[in-house]
């Protein structure tokens, strides 16, 4: 980090001096707090991951604790921006259905075939077979 970038953090966290590591600059606010930029982060956990530093190096020439030396090696930081977010997977939702009781729904008769001839009414089946159907047409038809 240069000194041209330095003025770009907040006025809260305008720099005090820098440290350095590992042959970076990390800047430090008015605080004390020094601010490490994310790329010297991820270059530390790298070279721990491949073995180049031990996490001790890290720890004593940094000054940070185990926790955060484990952190950086692991590959991030709480506020790193390309950490997958958790999703959480909704809550069931249960909703009470009532059932209102009627009358129970009874089919309705199917239609029937209503023939009519000479004052005379005959109902037949819907599935009355259609050859029959036809000579009984042709009886009525007939003349006594």
């Amino acid at each position: 980090m240069n000194s041209q970038n330095l003025g770009d953090l907040a006025s809260d966290q305008k720099i005090q001096n820098v440290f350095h590591a590992f042959g970076y600059s990390i800047p430090v606010g008015k605080d004390g707090r020094r601010l490490w930029p994310t790329k010297f982060k991820r270059a530390m956990g790298q070279r721990m991951r491949s073995g180049e530093l031990s996490l001790g190096e890290v720890q004593r020439t940094c000054q940070v604790s185990n926790k955060t030396a484990y952190s950086w090696r692991k590959g991030g930081s709480r506020k790193s921006p390309h950490k997958p977010k958790k999703t959480q997977e909704p809550a069931p939702a249960f909703a009470e259905i009532k059932v209102q009781r009627d009358e129970p729904v009874v089919p309705p008769e199917p239609p029937q075939i209503v023939f009519k001839r000479a004052g005379c009414e005959v109902l037949l089946p819907p599935n009355f077979p259609i050859d029959q159907l036809a000579q009984l047409i042709s009886a009525f038809e007939r003349d006594p």
